[in-house]
């Protein structure tokens, strides 16, 4: 799945006084130097090139690379995720699920989560965080609601629920990368819903890895 227009920060680190066409050319840049050269060759000099516009334009929104790069997936994980309230915890899971599968798809997702496992460049490990942190708060919402609703154990965990999810994701897409397909997160919605003690248990045994 491919999130191809960019979506405003949400206020955090949004770039002010360039206009959405020129935003979205300088994304649809990032986006594909993190494809084709990484992170660490990735110049703003070259994004300007590939953008058409002048580097100074660049630099007066963004200090660094790392800067840039931050709200380039603040972009996409905007346009991915959704903010559900469909009235119940098990729809809001379901449509919780159905944003992470896009997010956690998107190649930009994938090139800086794997990015951040090599490279040694603390500001952007520090916004790799700083999205990190705001994504969990979001997804954690539903849950809270369902345990004021009644919806899930009173004393379930929810901080550990959320980082479970979030960090199930992760490891599949940077260590194991095996898909993130619908197999999986029907698996691991069924998995959560479990640990919070609303639902099925999930499957005793894990398929074997293959080298896909």
């Amino acid at each position: 799945m491919v999130v191809d227009q960019p979506s405003p920060a949400r206020g955090r680190g949004r770039p002010r006084g360039l206009s959405e066409r020129v935003r979205r050319d300088v994304f649809t840049a990032v986006r594909s130097m993190l494809m084709t050269v990484g992170y660490e060759a990735l110049r703003i000099d070259d994004v300007a090139t590939a953008a058409g516009v002048h580097k100074t334009t660049l630099y007066r929104q963004w200090s660094s690379k790392a800067d840039l790069v931050r709200d380039v997936l603040v972009a996409a994980e905007t346009a991915a995720m959704p903010r559900p309230d469909e009235g119940s915890w098990v729809g809001d899971l379901e449509k919780l699920a159905e944003g992470l599968q896009r997010l956690f798809n998107h190649p930009t997702t994938l090139a800086l989560l794997r990015t951040r496992m090599t490279a040694n460049d603390e500001r952007l490990t520090a916004g790799l965080q700083e999205v990190a942190t705001s994504e969990m708060e979001f997804v954690g919402a539903p849950f809270r609601r369902a345990v004021s609703r009644g919806e899930i154990d009173p004393d379930a965990d929810v901080s550990m629920l959320v980082e479970c999810m979030h960090s199930m994701l992760i490891t599949r897409a940077t260590f194991s990368r095996r898909p993130i397909d619908d197999e999986f997160m029907d698996r691991l919605v069924r998995l959560i819903r479990t640990a919070a003690g609303t639902g099925p248990s999930a499957p005793a045994t894990l398929p074997p890895a293959t080298d896909a």
